[in-house]
């Protein structure tokens, strides 16, 4: 009896413990075209869907977008790497048309999480679109590949992109 007990509590914490890691997991997100959409409806009035790459971060607390100058600087003191700083400067987009409130992306976008400071929302390529691309911009793989390797591991920010 007392053996299944211990077992029983054993059992118990493993799962708990387990269940915190994944709750704290900050991997990046991919939620695909349907609900990029969504997102971008419910930030902006604009019909045109903004160039791509581009990266957006939206303050949660203050319920507002960060300018492209306050999301590189952000951004730029996660990695000092120059690739990573030469695709700040570029992919980092102009978020002067959008607004919007946590309501109502939770109400357009229901899988977003706002539990956290940031929510970073990098609309990128397809993987298949990146290789046709690679021949005009050598570095564009290797660009997406830090840039989701970086948002993947944020405690601070939820990351989301349209595609893996």
């Amino acid at each position: 009896m007392n053996k299944i007990y211990l077992l029983l509590v054993v059992l118990t914490i493993t799962t708990m413990l387990s269940l915190n890691a994944n709750a704290g997991d900050s991997s990046l997100i991919a939620f695909g075209k349907a609900k990029k959409d969504q997102f971008y409806a419910a930030v902006s009035a604009q019909t045109a869907t903004p160039t791509f790459p581009a990266l957006y971060v939206y303050n949660t607390k203050e319920q507002q977008f960060l300018t492209k100058e306050e999301a590189e600087t952000y951004l730029g003191e996660l990695d000092q790497n120059p690739l990573w700083q030469e695709l700040l400067k570029n992919w980092v987009k102009d978020s002067r048309q959008f607004q919007t409130s946590n309501a109502t992306l939770s109400s357009a976008v229901p899988t977003l999480k706002l539990d956290r400071e940031y929510l970073i929302y990098y609309d990128n390529l397809p993987a298949p679109m990146l290789e046709q691309f690679k021949m005009m911009e050598p570095n564009l793989v290797e660009k997406d590949n830090k840039l989701k390797s970086i948002l993947s591991t944020l405690d601070s920010s939820r990351s989301y992109s349209t595609y893996q």
